[in-house]
């Protein structure tokens, strides 16, 4: 049995990457209008869910993102990153950095910036369908 677990609002599945240099920070990544996560094991977290924190999907056993839609990316940065390094590394995330090309991760990681870790989220009310295997393996 897999079991589809589906956020009831828009943007409720992000996923993010955390990077730091020395005393800065920057959290990016993607923040899906629509999508579900999959799970092989039935969800144990409900009981004590709360919609306003959400949860990692790494505390989901054996939980995956499926479908997404309309992914948008976004980009923060601390209070301790200069503007102009905001401005350039803004540039080099969204692929339009006149003097970096690549994926945005391998630029970061070239600036010496350390990937500390990567996460996903669902998070909001969640709507919770039991599916046969043979028919998840049609989507």
């Amino acid at each position: 049995m897999l079991y589809q677990i589906i956020p009831l609002e828009i943007g409720s599945i992000v996923e993010r990457e955390i990077f730091r240099k020395a005393n800065m920070e920057i959290k990016c990544g993607l923040v899906w209008k629509l999508g579900s996560v999959l799970t092989p094991h039935k969800p144990a977290f409900l009981k004590t869910y709360n919609p306003a924190l959400g949860i990692c999907l790494e505390d989901i056993k054996g939980a995956q993102i499926s479908d997404t839609y309309n992914g948008e990316k976004v980009i923060y940065f601390s209070e301790t990153v200069p503007d102009d390094l905001q401005e350039e590394l803004t540039d080099i995330f969204y692929g339009i950095s006149q003097k970096y090309s690549g994926p945005h991760q391998a630029v970061f990681e070239d600036l010496d910036w350390t990937l500390e870790k990567v996460e996903s989220f669902i998070f909001g009310q969640l709507e919770v369908k039991e599916l046969k295997e043979e028919l998840a393996s049609y989507k």
